[in-house]
């Protein structure tokens, strides 16, 4: 416990450094835990032992890098652009299928392409959430609705736990925990407009963000146990060992692969905070 908690303080530090810093950085550092989640999940499955299926993660990380700059509405980065991109990478996996195919099989082309798809996509929202107006204070949103379930659900879990939501895939989490990180997730957020409102003199959507809060505790299980889906697959408990305590990027932010592009339509439909 004590190492999880010095770990998740420098890594607060950090991310928040980070945050604060021209948008540009933020863009940088986005494609970059991108390309640390992608080799984890590449390690864990096996491709990243074979290295011309391994390099297609490359097109997926500029593919997620191309989608976040496409929804900045950069004239220079086109739905088309886009589409083109996505097309040489299918055309690339086809190349190694023909003429690799004693080591590039159906599946392995099939399970590379589909965890860089989503881990780049997914990821890539973070990018116009940052550029938006008032960005910063609506991606402390997503990580306040997100990380605050994840707290709500392990303690209530701990605590009351007895209804198993996936016994095989995260045995640790209960429907008790479950509604407990809804809970969380909302008194969290409930203190964050308090500090905006109060402290800050920030003026903030209250039901938008409390709606906030209660997908991102609905959506943050379900992408934490389909990522968990896959490490049970292999046989694996953590994806990495980069954060003590915590394990790797994608066991750290697998719950934020969801939650991100929820908070991203939420905030198109309402102005949460400004």
């Amino acid at each position: 416990m004590k190492t999880r908690l010095i770990t998740s303080f420098v890594g607060a530090i950090v991310f928040f450094i980070v945050l604060l810093t021209p948008p540009v950085v933020f863009q940088l550092a986005t494609v970059i835990v991108t390309g640390i989640a992608m080799y984890e999940i590449y390690s864990v499955t096996g491709i990243a032992k074979k290295l011309p299926l391994a390099l297609s993660g490359c097109f997926g990380i500029a593919f997620g890098a191309l989608l976040g700059c496409m929804h900045l509405n950069d004239k220079l980065v086109t739905y088309d652009v886009c589409l083109l991109w996505l097309s040489i990478y299918i055309a690339y996996m086809f190349a190694l299928m023909v003429f690799d195919h004693e080591n590039v099989k159906l599946q392995d082309a099939s399970m590379a392409f589909f965890v860089s798809i989503f881990v780049a996509v997914l990821f890539s929202y973070l990018i116009p959430l940052r550029e938006a107006e008032n960005g910063i204070f609506i991606i402390i949103a997503l990580f306040v609705g997100t990380w605050c379930s994840d707290s709500g659900a392990y303690f209530i879990g701990v605590r009351f736990g007895k209804h198993k939501m996936a016994p095989v895939l995260s045995p640790k989490k209960s429907w008790e925990g479950f509604f407990g990180g809804i809970l969380g997730s909302v008194v969290g957020m409930l203190i964050y407009m308090a500090v905006l409102n109060l402290v800050l003199k920030i003026e903030c959507n209250g039901p938008a963000l409390i709606l906030t809060a209660v997908g991102c505790a609905i959506l943050g299980p379900v992408s934490d146990i389909a990522t968990s889906a896959i490490k049970r697959e292999f046989g694996v408990k953590d994806y990495g060992t980069l954060f003590p305590g915590h394990g790797g990027i994608l066991d750290r932010f697998d719950s934020v692969l969801l939650t991100t592009p929820f908070v991203y339509f939420i905030s198109q439909v309402f102005e949460l905070v400004g």
